[in-house]
């Protein structure tokens, strides 16, 4: 055991120099390499040279993690990151890890992995099977136990995720919910202002920054793990962006069909009916349960002779697939499975059997780039990451379609895509405190822009109400409000109110009814008289913004007028905001 393990413990006493670095790999070598010997000379190759394949060079290179700029001249930090430094070179520089991909005698380094986000990168909870899981979990594990506070570190990176997921899944309801079948013009309206709105506001604005050299690194272990634990975060969404790109829709159905197929909806199917419609297949029942089930897997047409095989396939592979379904959705399956769920996956079992569909897989170090689909399949064990995902997109993408959402599916993917890029830039931040605060700025536009103008009018009447509700008892049956066309922004106001956590639109509206009422109680003889309501909105438990509303109340007419509603951004975080890369979001009174 050397000085410079990751569980050791600076003392003052302990010399700190790139020399006892190397000396203590010096001595562990020759000590487990009985007759063998290696110079000082050999080991200092592996961390800095000229041809800029050392680790230190690396690091700075690949990874843009400058170690020896963020250790400085402290001895504990150097300390640290000679421990950094020391578990890195075993991995990476003492045949391990190896992958037998490419040959038996090729050494996959460990920087060049961290550089390329990759699911394959990666241990997974949907899969066993994971190519360089086992070697970054371990480097993770090693890290985490020499930060204190790495697991409060986890827990904020996973509530910023959570809240992310969240806002994706919520994008959803625009293609798969009663309202959204019924109109899905308006559906798809909103989801283009959606769009637009993450794209030109949010998106554009975040481009062509250097996010790394922006974020001040914190010490040497909190910013090393800070980098493993937004590696796993940003293998999801790199792989999550290149497949939304790669999978293509199945060309919808006819309307008859989707109204059939709606019909259906609630049916449900056991297990043992999958043996059913195997014999059907067969011609060995005249089952009509069954007859159903593969006329709505055939969309309504009679199913070739030569394709009777596929079908069976995929009869017999259904359960697979649906196992996939309940670990990534949260689904139980274990006493049966709706019917028209059990159609749609037949229905991509056969149309992937058919027609062979691939993804690209291109982790580092792996040359044969596209994987079928159809090895998931075979051998669910050994089944990789990106493919089970690429799966779950395919079934949700025929369950859209199916249901005649093919427009509303097609849009909201590609929402799912810019959301997914600026979640990748999020996480490029280094500095977990400067990551957090870049997000609450960030999320914050990205939960408004998904409340629909509907909802929001919903919620401006439920204000209305409430402020009403606050006023003097001669005002409430006169008091009018009227929005368009001077409110500007006000819709924004209301969709503030729901993303609170806190109670601001109760507060507001007391705040509001009583300048009303104080104004209504003077005998000055004004009749008309601007105001304004100056609050907080807590987007998270740690971040608030602050806004002001300005409206203007008539005597003559008893009407309240919206006329603009903006955010305020105090002086000290309207210049971090600046500082990291914000400066487009940043708005002053």
């Amino acid at each position: 055991m050397g000085r410079f393990d990751i569980d050791k413990k600076y003392s003052k006493d302990c010399p700190v120099s790139w020399h006892s670095l190397y000396m203590d790999l010096v001595n562990e070598f020759e000590n487990t390499h009985p007759g063998e010997f290696i110079d000082e000379d050999t080991i200092r190759d592996k961390f800095t040279n000229s041809d800029g394949s050392g680790l230190v060079d690396k690091l700075k290179s690949v990874l843009e993690f400058d170690i020896n700029r963020i250790a400085g001249t402290d001895k504990a930090e150097i300390f640290d990151m000679f421990r950094v430094l020391k578990l890195l070179f075993y991995i990476e520089k003492n045949g391990d890890p190896k992958t037998k991909v490419i040959s038996d005698n090729y050494r996959i380094q460990i920087t060049d992995i961290l550089a390329k986000p990759r699911l394959s990168n990666v241990p997974s909870e949907y899969t066993p099977f994971s190519v360089y899981g086992v070697y970054f979990a371990r480097l993770y594990a090693d890290i985490k136990s020499a930060v204190p506070d790495a697991k409060e570190r986890e827990i904020r990176l996973e509530e910023i995720n959570a809240y992310w997921e969240y806002i994706t899944d919520k994008v959803f309801d625009y293609v798969i919910n009663d309202s959204a079948l019924e109109h899905p013009e308006d559906a798809l309206k909103e989801l283009d202002r959606i769009h637009r709105f993450l794209k030109e506001k949010v998106l554009d604005k975040l481009k062509n920054h250097d996010v790394i050299s922006l974020s001040k690194p914190e010490k040497v272990l909190p910013a090393f793990f800070n980098l493993l634990a937004c590696h796993r975060l940003l293998c999801n969404e790199n792989d999550r962006i290149r497949l939304n790109y790669e999978i293509c829709l199945t060309a919808p159905p006819d309307k008859d069909y989707i109204e059939i197929f709606k019909k259906y909806e609630t049916y449900e199917a056991k297990w043992e009916f999958l043996h059913l419609i195997k014999e059907h297949l067969k011609n060995k029942n005249e089952d009509s349960g069954a007859e159903l089930a593969l006329c709505l897997t055939a969309y309504g047409k009679n199913i070739d002779e030569n394709d009777i095989k596929h079908y069976l396939y995929a009869a017999d592979k259904a359960k697979i697939i649906a196992s996939w379904i309940e670990k990534y959705k949260g689904a139980d399956f274990s006493n049966g499975i709706s019917l028209d769920m059990l159609v749609i996956i037949m229905q991509e079992l056969i149309n992937n059997k058919k027609n062979g569909d691939k993804v690209s897989n291109d982790y580092y170090g792996y040359n044969n780039k596209y994987r079928s689909l159809m090895t998931a399949v075979k051998n669910p064990q050994k089944a990789d990451a990106v493919v089970l995902q690429a799966w779950i997109k395919k079934l949700e993408n025929r369950t859209a379609i199916n249901f005649g959402a093919f427009d509303l599916i097609q849009k909201k993917r590609e929402i799912e895509t810019t959301i997914y890029e600026i979640k990748s830039i999020i996480y490029s931040y280094r500095n977990l405190d400067d990551l957090e605060f870049v997000n609450s700025v960030i999320c914050h536009f990205v939960a408004r822009s998904i409340t629909s103008r509907d909802l929001a009018m919903d919620i401006g009447g439920r204000f209305a109400e409430k402020v009403i509700h606050n006023l003097n008892d001669e005002l409430k049956d006169r008091m009018k409000f009227y929005m368009w066309p001077e409110g500007i922004n006000v819709l924004d106001m209301f969709r503030e109110f729901l993303i609170d956590r806190r109670d601001i639109e109760g507060c507001v509206a007391e705040e509001v009814a009583r300048q009303i009422n104080e104004f209504y109680e003077r005998d000055d003889g004004i009749i008309g008289r601007g105001m304004r309501v100056d609050f907080e909105v807590y987007v998270s438990e740690k971040y608030c913004k602050d806004f002001l509303l300005i409206y203007f109340v008539d005597k003559d007419t008893d009407t309240l007028t919206y006329k603009q509603f903006y955010e305020v951004c105090s002086d000290t975080d309207a210049e971090r905001m600046k500082s990291l890369g914000l400066e487009k979001f940043v708005k002053t009174e």
